[in-house]
């Protein structure tokens, strides 16, 4: 039997509960940045990056880099001709791999020429992105050390955190 004078117990609020104050200090994630290069694993970044922009409510910017080949002092007209076609195809072949992506968390998608991980760390910069989402080649030795993975130069370079998913 109740005993009519006994106090009810007292409920914690959510706001009072330890689930309310983590949500309240989650970073706030608005815009990963995925580097692709094309290949089936480089999509796998893609694969972790959707899960985690809805969940924080976050869009997804693409970035491909080609790396610049320096011409010839006779192929200069003709090498600023074939870049300009392969931008505009790796635009093309961007907008493709982001129609994968929900279209409520699309983001820009930003093609760049130059050195993989200074133009991957100079789009995170301009577009002021919270994290770069990316895969590793998981490359060893002696290669390695002497030049550096690209993905190892991003997470040592980036003033955001970077999510590096294995390559399986």
């Amino acid at each position: 039997m109740k005993n009519p004078t006994a106090k009810p117990a007292r409920r914690k609020t959510v706001s009072n509960s330890v689930i309310g104050r983590i949500k309240v200090s989650y970073p706030r994630i608005n815009l990963l940045l995925v580097p692709l290069d094309f290949s089936g694993k480089s999509r796998q970044a893609l694969r972790y990056a959707t899960p985690l922009a809805q969940k924080f409510g976050a869009k997804i910017a693409l970035v491909h880099v080609l790396e610049q080949k320096k011409p010839g002092a006779s192929q200069a007209g003709a090498a600023v001709v074939q870049l300009k076609v392969e931008k505009e195809r790796a635009a093309k072949r961007l907008e493709v791999t982001a129609v994968s992506v929900p279209p409520e968390l699309r983001g820009p998608n930003v093609v760049r020429v130059g050195n993989p991980h200074d133009e991957i760390l100079a789009a995170a910069d301009k577009l002021d992105v919270d994290m770069i989402v990316l895969t590793t080649k998981g490359r060893a030795g002696f290669k390695r050390f002497f030049v550096g993975g690209t993905a190892e130069q991003i997470m040592r370079h980036a003033k955001c955190p970077v999510l590096s998913v294995r390559r399986l």
